[in-house]
């Protein structure tokens, strides 16, 4: 049974607070109804839940990308001195030994084409600046766009006004971004995804004069653009497209021989072609906020912060020269761009694309 260190923690604060004896048998109950109240507070608190789930969901997002050395919740425990610093919510060391502190904002506007925030005072980016030079780190902001289930990572010293106050809007924040150093790749496939149901034979009837049929369903098949998918691997980069990607989902159509239904299909593709051999399906960070929203949200509310971590899910997305045997991929990092921006440090890189094609047969 793992040991309660936290919630001992928790008890052993509430327990100065109040200048009470842990021994007591009523201090267990007075914190008790302490942590009760404290719960219905943060429940009414429809901000604090957001703010919570998306921090969560960043951490989560990391762990099935995999580009890291070490990733550590940072913003745990006491720091001293106690003026002059705020510590982000995130360490991250990626693989080749940057060390970078993030710390994580929600941002949601309804109108869709109003998102805009300021993120950071003067203060409070100093704060979180001051502990980042003390250890030795690179300061990030991750912004999860919450209208538009996007994520984008910037360097804030970049971006600050002439007061010191980052004001960002979404679309020089995706024009700046980061997040591909992180794994997130924008990625591409041919159409259609196609997922075609078999029946089987022995267990179902003959179609009637009146078109009625009883089914019973036997092996499933999964084809990428007329190719069908046997790799274990690849099934699940398909189901990840076909669950969470941006393409629309068509069917059934029925497959009929004489009088037998033989299988019934469903298949996914873009609502228009670009007629480029390819189309995209996504990035990988937007995939994983549909798949982290349907184990969190229902009906607009926050119903769990967490939803199930899945380590390494997109790392066969995000090696280059990865899979694509019966799902040829294309994959496109994009890289951060402040020209223009009145920034006086150089661009950190030009837009560039790696992409991977295999033959589809």
């Amino acid at each position: 049974m793992t040991k309660p260190f936290d919630l001992l923690a928790e008890f052993g604060k509430f327990g100065l607070e109040h200048k009470l004896s842990l021994r007591e048998p009523t201090t267990a109950s007075a914190f008790l109804r302490h942590v009760g109240e404290s719960v219905d507070r943060a429940l009414d608190d429809p901000a604090l839940l957001q703010g919570q789930r998306a921090e969560a969901m960043f951490e989560a997002l990391l762990v099935s990308l995999g580009e890291y050395k070490l990733l550590k919740q940072e913003d745990g425990g006491r720091v001293f001195p106690t003026d002059g610093f705020r510590v982000p919510d995130f360490r991250v060391v990626l693989r080749d030994g940057t060390q970078w502190l993030i710390e994580v904002k929600n941002v949601y506007e309804p109108d869709p084409f109003q998102q805009r925030r300021q993120l950071m005072t003067r203060d409070y980016h100093d704060g979180l600046a001051a502990y980042a030079a003390a250890t030795g780190a690179e300061l990030k902001l991750a912004v999860f766009w919450a209208r538009w289930s996007i994520w984008t990572l910037v360097s804030p010293e970049r971006l600050l006004d002439a007061d010191g106050v980052l004001e960002l809007d979404m679309e020089t924040a995706v024009r700046v971004s980061e997040m591909s150093r992180l794994g997130d790749r924008t990625i591409g496939t041919r159409p259609p995804l196609t997922v075609r149901l078999n029946t089987d034979p022995d267990r179902t009837s003959p179609i009637s004069a009146g078109g009625t049929v009883s089914v019973t369903f036997g092996a499933t098949q999964i084809f990428c653009h007329g190719v069908e998918v046997t790799d274990q691997v690849e099934k699940e980069i398909a189901w990840v497209f076909i669950e969470h990607g941006e393409w629309s989902e068509h069917g059934p159509r029925y497959v009929v021989h004489g009088d037998r239904l033989e299988a019934i299909e469903f298949w996914w593709a873009p609502e228009e072609s670009t007629d480029q051999g390819f189309e995209i399906v996504g990035t990988l960070s937007r995939m994983f906020a549909r798949y982290y929203a349907g184990h969190t949200v229902e009906a607009d509310a926050v119903v769990q912060l967490r939803a199930p971590l899945r380590p390494g899910w997109f790392a066969p997305l995000v090696e280059r020269g990865g899979r694509g045997d019966s799902i040829p991929l294309w994959r496109f990092e994009l890289q951060p761009n402040y020209e223009g921006l009145g920034t006086s440090e150089a661009d950190l890189a030009e837009p560039q694309s790696d992409s991977k094609e295999e033959s589809a047969g």
